[in-house]
Order: structure tokens, then C-alpha cells, then sequence
């Protein structure tokens, strides 16, 4: 009576189907963080490629100061080269610009496709929970207002 409700094949059957079910859960899992993951990656690499932009814009007005004082003391040989390195600082910061705006268009891609909620990722500098100028007066012993 055995073999009529429950046929000898169907148990191997079940043996093989069970760690598919088994396998496709775990890797469903797996793809909600990965896709999590990759998203703040986007969203990291775009403030990376912002910050550096920054940094190549102060770069970029300390060297044209340098190529004025350079060409007001007739200094070309010295003025050609800073002028080189001004392009290249040039070149590189509109190249961070584009590249912080295709990382910031993937990830709000990413965030629209998968409906994820935006990390945590600040758009600026760490805050140490204090504003700059109560950590003055604090390191100066002086009470704040």
C-alpha cells in the first residue's frame, strides 16, 4: 500500500529537489546583499571621485598663482613646466567631475532598479559631533557663549 501513495522514486526525487530549493534561497540572500554592496561602492566611489575633484580644484589655483608670480619674474623655463602641470590638474579634475557624476547616476540607478534605501554615506567630511569653533574654545580652556 506504501509504494501506491508514496512511489520509490519520488524519495529520491525529493533528495535531489530539496538542496536546489535549498541553494536558490541561500543565492536570493546573497544577491539582495551583493546588490546592497554594490551600490554603496557606487555611492563611495562618487564621493571619492568629488573629494579628489576638490582637492585638484585647490591644486589648480595654488599652481596658476605660482604661474603668475613665475611670469611676472620672467622665469619661463620654470613658468612652462607649472603651466604643464596646471593642464594636467586641469585635465584630471574634469575627468574626476565626469566620473563622480556617472558613479552618482549608477547608483541612483541601482537604487531605483532594486527599490534599496540610500546607505548612510556622508556627502562630506566626518563630524566629530562638535562645530570647529567650540572645538577652539574648548582647547583654549574658554567657555562657549
Amino acid at each position: 500500500m506504501s509504494d501506491v501513495l508514496w512511489p520509490k522514486w519520488s524519495n529520491a526525487k525529493f533528495r535531489l529537489v530539496l538542496p536546489g530549493f535549498v541553494v536558490m534561497a541561500v543565492s536570493m540572500a546573497g544577491c539582495a546583499s551583493t546588490t546592497q554592496s554594490v551600490d554603496a561602492y557606487y555611492r563611495q566611489m562618487a564621493y571619492n571621485y568629488r573629494e579628489a575633484g576638490e582637492k585638484a580644484r585647490v591644486d589648480a589655483l595654488s599652481l596658476e598663482s605660482q604661474a603668475k608670480v613665475l611670469a611676472a619674474t620672467g622665469d619661463f623655463k620654470r613658468h612652462k613646466r607649472v603651466q604643464h602641470q596646471l593642464d594636467k590638474v586641469k585635465e584630471f579634475e574634469a575627468k574626476c567631475d565626469h566620473e563622480a557624476g556617472r558613479f552618482q547616476k549608477a547608483a541612483e540607478w541601482t537604487e531605483a532598479r532594486f527599490k534599496l534605501t540610500r546607505p548612510s554615506i556622508p556627502d562630506g567630511p566626518p563630524n566629530t559631533g562638535t562645530s570647529r569653533d567650540d572645538a577652539v574654545l574648548q582647547a583654549s580652556g574658554a567657555k562657549s557663549p
